[in-house]
């Protein structure tokens, strides 16, 4: 900083309003939301890399609120209360992600979300049938419609083998990640809101006059700071209940006749795939090793990444012929609880954090949620 000039210290680096660290979906809907509460505040928004680093620009796509097996896995560790108002907030954050951008504008597709069960599966597969009602009943209370049903007459038309049943989510679909984030950036920017990517912060420290944000470029003062870096939050509060997991993807290269529309669950949801441009997109398989998926480290691991060429082979082209064109991994928050983490550690300082795999669901409520208490 030291170097900055008399102009860039003046117009560019100085005392802001509100600072958001973390460019990705929480961060850039939090800055959007205060500065159209604050129009005459500085907003700022601060982001380690290029692009978002966490799980914003990599992960798989899915405007998704939770396939049945999911729910009633969490229905064993959390209240019924606390299910069913999650979900509600999943299903608001996908209306007001589309209340900001458009459905071309995200590339979004209600095309259903489809839960698979594979031969072995019998047992989960009846018990979440038999929930249907119940859950449904739920759904109308919390989101106002019913979304799920018996899907098992539709897996022949998406070329799937080896699966015995399907149960579908009406209400979900897909999007394309990249133009949601491209669009959100524009947004943001159109709204006055400056980014400065590259710039890590490494320390936010609590003042009387106000939080101070140690950076790669220097330190900055600011108003009030927001800590929206989800799966990366511990390394800024590391008293947080946030641990970082890994989520591994691949995908494949173009496939003629690739009959697969839908976002699709496996395994609890723990494995998703879908179709993008006529080539599967395949992730998941961190709960085959959670001990070295909870990491920061953006890599993928030969052990993940053959159980998903595995399942690629046996139920999504088992026949066809294709090859693995890319591999990448991104950073997700997890927790104990699902919940989300909205709270003020510190005076002026705010914590948002803690998606639980579902950044796009939760992103642009938590955002407005985020934009409610900085404004206070």
């Amino acid at each position: 900083m030291d170097n900055f000039s008399y102009w860039e210290q003046k117009h560019f680096w100085h005392s802001w309003d509100f600072t958001v660290v973390g460019g990705g979906i929480t961060g850039l809907c939090s800055a959007i939301y205060i500065k159209r509460s604050n129009p005459a505040a500085t907003v700022v928004v601060l982001e380690r890399g290029v692009l978002p680093s966490g799980a914003s620009t990599k992960n798989a796509g899915f405007a998704c609120f939770g396939s049945v097996s999911e729910i009633l896995d969490d229905l064993e560790h959390m209240s019924e209360n606390e299910v069913f108002k999650l979900i509600e907030s999943r299903h608001n954050g996908l209306g007001r992600l589309r209340g900001l951008l458009s459905d071309d504008k995200l590339g979004l597709t209600l095309t259903g979300g489809y839960e698979v069960f594979d031969d072995g599966k019998d047992e989960l597969y009846k018990k979440c049938l038999g929930s249907l009602s119940y859950i449904n009943a739920e759904l109308v209370n919390s989101i106002g419609k019913q979304a799920f049903w018996d899907a098992s007459s539709e897996i022949q038309s998406f070329g799937l083998s080896q699966i015995k049943h399907m149960i579908v989510n009406r209400e979900e679909g897909i999007l394309d990640t990249g133009l949601m984030m491209k669009n959100l950036n524009l947004l943001a920017r159109e709204e006055g809101v400056e980014i400065y990517n590259g710039v890590e912060v490494t320390r936010v420290n609590s003042s009387e006059a106000g939080p101070v944000l140690e950076t790669s470029v220097g330190d900055a003062k600011t108003g009030v700071c927001v800590v929206a870096t989800n799966g990366l939050a511990r390394q800024l509060l590391p008293d947080i209940d946030v641990t970082a997991c890994r989520a591994q993807i691949l995908i494949t290269s173009q496939i003629p006749d690739l009959n697969l529309n839908g976002a699709f669950h496996h395994d609890r949801g723990y494995n998703y795939f879908r179709n993008i441009d006529n080539r599967v997109l395949l992730g998941g398989g961190r709960h085959m090793s959670k001990e070295t998926e909870n990491t920061m480290e953006m890599a993928t691991t030969e052990a993940i990444q053959t159980y998903l060429e595995e399942i690629l082979e046996e139920h999504i082209l088992k026949g066809r012929t294709y090859e693995i064109a890319h591999r990448w991994s991104g950073i997700m928050g997890m927790g104990k609880s699902k919940s989300v983490i909205l709270e003020k550690p510190a005076e002026n300082i705010i914590c948002a954090v803690r998606l639980g795999g579902m950044g796009v669901a939760l992103g642009s409520q938590l955002g407005f949620d985020v934009a409610a208490l900085a404004s206070n």
